[in-house]
């Protein structure tokens, strides 16, 4: 599922790029760091084409979602270089500079002039929101999000609606589904399954949005698979009424196999291409 895409109120609203972040840029994209990214993309893939055969599933099937919050422009800059479409932040403050950034040295043809090239991709990155989002933040996100995979609540709902119905946009919509057996994990958020058929329902019927499925976050400390199951019985109840909301969006870095081998559609990687992830201030 492609999800909005290209041109967008994002890049009308770009400034320019400061100094420090252009030659960092250009640190990114002629140094080592290049050559750290395209090798364990390269492991990523690899690891994601073994989960699908072990499951009986294609590759082609999967997503591979970068998780780069924390992690420069210039480090998204390489991977759109390497073919990667899909990029995943948490932190509004963090990701609207990021992307204004990201599309100005891919799309500009003056930034591009002074930096290394990068091969460019067909058409934008994709922006994916995983994090807990608060109502009065969807405004905002809602300017450079095609995708939100964090909504677990009405209010939410109808916050991202009335926001992508004012920027003129269309935000694609995982409800994400608390996955911690004793209920409500308050850290890491998500509805309960029993509160999913009727999300569905309202994120359907709300101008602006579109539904794509599930999302889920494994507990901590126990395995992840029976949790991944348990998710992909939700998407299963889900699709009864809304048979084209057919994302699971599951597995990390840690347990991506297990996900795959319970239907996810779209893998949520970060430390596994970036490194250890970097401290948030």
């Amino acid at each position: 599922m492609s999800g909005s895409g290209g041109p967008d109120p994002v890049s009308a609203s770009m400034g320019g790029i400061p100094a420090g972040a252009r030659a960092e840029l250009a640190v990114s994209a002629a140094g080592g760091r290049h050559e750290d990214l395209r090798l364990n993309l390269a492991d990523v893939r690899d690891r994601i084409a073994a989960a699908a055969a072990a499951a009986g599933r294609a590759a082609g099937e999967l997503t591979l979602v970068a998780v780069s919050k924390t992690w420069p422009a210039a480090d998204v800059v390489v991977l759109c270089g390497l073919g990667v479409t899909d990029f995943a932040e948490n932190r509004d403050q963090e990701a609207r500079p990021k992307v204004a950034d990201v599309t100005k040295h891919l799309f500009d043809s003056e930034v591009s002039a002074v930096s290394p090239p990068v091969s460019p991709p067909v058409s934008p990155p994709r922006w994916h929101f995983v994090g807990q989002l608060q109502r009065n933040k969807a405004r905002s996100v809602t300017r450079w999000a095609h995708w939100v995979q964090s909504v677990d609540r009405a209010s939410l709902v109808t916050a991202l609606s009335t926001a992508a119905v004012v920027h003129g946009r269309e935000i694609v919509v995982c409800l994400q589904v608390s996955l911690d057996g004793h209920g409500v994990d308050a850290g890491r958020g998500g509805a309960r399954p029993a509160e999913i058929p009727a999300l569905g329902d309202l994120v359907a019927a709300m101008p602006g949005l579109v539904l794509a499925g599930v999302m889920g976050v494994a507990p901590r400390d126990v395995p992840a698979r029976p949790a991944f199951a348990g998710l992909r019985e939700v998407s299963d109840v889900l699709r009864r009424e809304h048979p084209e909301a057919s994302v699971i969006s599951a597995g990390m870095s840690g347990d991506l196999a297990d996900a795959v081998a319970e239907g996810a559609t779209h893998l949520r990687i970060g430390t596994a291409l970036f490194g250890q992830r970097r401290g948030v201030p």
